[in-house]
């Protein structure tokens, strides 16, 4: 019987995500689930058992009011 190498251990995997985000303060968490080099699904199932606490999901919609605005009158996008 052989050992497939790559599936990470519980351990192993909460680890790896606690690493990424000390690296990535900032990182979202998407950033942070795709990034870590693991399956998402574990990566979820870990945050609600409570083992890993990610950031807040982002709220939908709206997210380009955040970087720009629209003046009405000149119509130019201002950074």
């Amino acid at each position: 019987m052989t050992i497939n190498s790559k599936v990470k251990t519980d351990a192993e995997l909460i680890a790896i995500v606690n690493q990424y985000m000390e690296d990535h303060p900032n990182a979202t968490r998407n950033h942070i689930i795709l990034h870590s080099h693991g399956n998402h699904q574990r990566i979820r199932e870990l945050d609600k058992k409570g083992l890993i606490k990610l950031p807040k999901p982002l709220p939908k919609g709206g997210v380009w009011g955040r970087y720009f605005y629209i003046q009405s009158r000149d119509k130019e996008f201002v950074r």
